[in-house]
């Protein structure tokens, strides 16, 4: 009777120990903020890395993603060195069409630019969770 229980209480420990380490696993994932959030407190977050999720779009040379919500936009900075990244490419190329809008979720480092139109960018070092919106209205 003692070994039934003895396997019983190690089945379920072992259980609990593979459900505890999937769940961990998954929180390893950090949420996105909001473009709102981190605008709203930018001076909290200047250099540090963000994850944020918004809308990105492409007007000549600038990315910019932003958040309808509070009308606030950052602008992404893609340097040559995340470029050879297969996930930032192909968000660059998906966005580089005229009226193309991505929702995507942004992971870099977020920094003041001095720039008075754009006072805020992020260094992009991953984009995740890309979709493609329909063009818009006028563009």
């Amino acid at each position: 009777m003692n070994a039934v229980t003895f396997v019983r209480a190690t089945g379920v420990a072992l259980i609990l120990v593979c459900a505890a380490g999937n769940a961990a696993a998954r929180s390893d994932e950090t949420p996105p903020d909001t473009i709102c959030t981190v605008l709203g407190t930018a001076d909290r977050y200047v250099g540090t890395t963000v994850t944020v999720r918004g809308v990105a779009a492409t007007e000549g040379k600038v990315t910019m993603l932003s958040d309808a919500q509070c009308k606030g936009a950052v602008s992404l900075s893609m340097d040559d060195g995340s470029t050879r990244k297969r996930d930032v490419t192909a968000f660059r190329r998906t966005v580089a069409g005229k009226g193309v809008r991505a929702d995507a979720t942004v992971f870099g480092r977020f920094k003041a630019t001095g720039d008075a139109k754009a006072p805020y960018a992020i260094d992009v070092y991953s984009v995740r969770d890309v979709n493609e919106l329909p063009a818009a209205e006028g563009g």
